[in-house]
């Protein structure tokens, strides 16, 4: 034990070094980690720890140069320098303490008396000592001793015991929810550590002129053990920052899930889009294509009753159609009616189209079809033809309508053109719902839709999809 002890006195400088590296780390560790604007309680609190371990290590650090410097600097700066050190070092017990009572608080206590009590025992612990020495009450040593064991009463060994408690409350409260068990054993055992720095830095203090210091200090330890007090503090610290340092992955696991509620909402956002586009250019044209045929109806009732009884099965078969598709929209979130073949589609909806409208369509397919394009491709391909028809039925009072389906040896061109009204001079931005619809359609196919038009000329759809790899 004494060639332990010898040791350690004879390298008392580098123990110190290596305290005050210990918690420059685990303050540079939080501030690096940490996400300051996180939802846990705990990332906000986090940056008072960090200054803790900031100023913890400038103590130790000036411990170990100070008196490297005496020989340079001349003898009345060193209890200047001293003091210093020593207010330096009840600024990080107070620290410490306002991340406890931070931690700790109930909601019900003024926040601004949380944050600022810890600070004004401090100041009032500085003006104590300051008078202390100015009306030189005792020696200058003696002051030292004794505002160094009051620091650790008043600001170390509540704040040690309430960042130990915080934590724990953290865990239970805050962070079980994240899902992540093994940061919460990394925290229950951060608290355990701080604990232990409680007894270590708040009860074995200098020895001091009151109780218990004059009982219980560092020096009867040290006798005790055989080992230096601070050679305990430096390995406590050590423990603390490795368990911080682990714990602080809870804020990598709250971006993730944060980044995961992200991704889900994007999908629901996109899958309401989706459905959206396919209610308007399905279950919404077939809707308005009944609407067509029973305004047919109305007019040929009295005069035609066979053909308008016709004109109400139709009706009846695409109402019916309507209901099916909305259906399925609610229980299967269905995409939609597989697309097999798209000529035989898009030559359906033109008869579809020219029964209900009577307008004359010349539909011509050119080229045979040199790949397979996907199902969504096809289905959306498919509905641009829908909706573009459905545009010429409501808006073009067209009387002709060309419509040209290429297949080409890398992508497939569906083109369709009428001869009505065209487009306002004005153009058409603020369009409606159908050509945003459209837009979004080609987007998705990463193909190329243009859609051009001019007053009395009639308007030009034409779409280029790529097949897919």
């Amino acid at each position: 034990m004494d060639v332990i002890r010898d040791f350690f006195t004879a390298n008392e400088t580098i123990l110190l070094f290596i305290y005050g590296q210990v918690y420059f780390i685990l303050a540079l560790s939080i501030v690096l980690r940490s996400q300051p604007r996180g939802r846990l309680e705990v990332a906000r609190i986090l940056p008072l720890l960090a200054a803790f371990g900031f100023t913890q290590a400038l103590v130790k650090w000036g411990d170990v140069f100070i008196p490297i410097q005496e020989d340079y600097v001349a003898s009345r700066f060193i209890p200047a320098m001293q003091v210093s050190q020593l207010f330096l070092l009840g600024l990080s017990f107070a620290f410490l303490l306002a991340f406890g009572l931070q931690m700790m608080s109930p909601r019900s206590w003024d926040p601004h008396l949380v944050r600022r009590l810890p600070f004004l025992i401090y100041l009032l612990w500085v003006g104590a000592t300051f008078g202390a020495w100015l009306f030189d009450l005792a020696a200058f040593d003696d002051i030292i001793l004794i505002a160094d064991a009051a620091s650790r009463y008043l600001l170390a060994l509540p704040g040690a015991l309430l960042a130990a408690r915080g934590l724990r409350r953290q865990t239970q409260d805050a962070t079980g929810s994240l899902e992540a068990p093994t940061i919460v054993s990394f925290l229950r055992a951060a608290g355990i550590a701080l604990v232990i720095y409680a007894f270590l830095a708040g009860l074995l203090v200098p020895s001091a002129p009151f109780f218990p210091a004059n009982w219980l200090n560092e020096g009867v330890v040290q006798d005790f053990l055989g080992l230096p007090v601070a050679l305990f503090r430096s390995l406590i610290g050590l423990v603390l920052t490795f368990f911080i340092l682990q714990a602080l992955q809870v804020f990598q696991v709250e971006v993730n899930n944060w980044i995961e509620e992200m991704e889900r909402a994007q999908a629901l956002a996109a899958d309401r889009e989706r459905i959206g586009r396919e209610l308007h250019d399905g279950t919404i044209q077939s809707i308005y294509a009944a609407g067509l045929i029973l305004e047919d109806v109305r007019q040929t009732i009295e005069n035609e009753p066979k053909r308008a009884q016709s004109q109400l099965d139709r009706a009846m078969t695409g109402l019916n159609r309507a209901i099916q598709d909305i259906r399925s929209y609610i229980f299967d979130l269905r995409r939609g009616e597989a697309v097999d073949n798209i000529e035989a589609t898009i030559a359906r909806l033109i008869k579809d189209f020219q029964i209900n409208t009577l307008i004359e369509v010349d539909f011509r397919v050119e080229g045979k079809e040199q790949h397979e394009l996907g199902p969504d491709q096809a289905q959306n391909l498919c509905q641009i033809a829908r909706e573009t028809l459905t545009n010429v039925a409501r808006h073009a009072q067209a009387s002709h309508v060309d419509v040209l389906l290429r297949n080409g040896e890398r992508q497939v061109t569906l083109r369709i053109a009428d001869d009505g009204v065209g487009f306002p001079s004005s153009g058409v931005d603020g369009a409606g719902r159908g050509l945003k619809n459209m837009r979004e359609r080609a987007q998705l196919l990463e193909g190329a839709l243009v859609v051009e038009g001019s007053p009395n000329q009639g308007v030009t759809m034409a779409l280029t999809v790529p097949y897919q790899d």
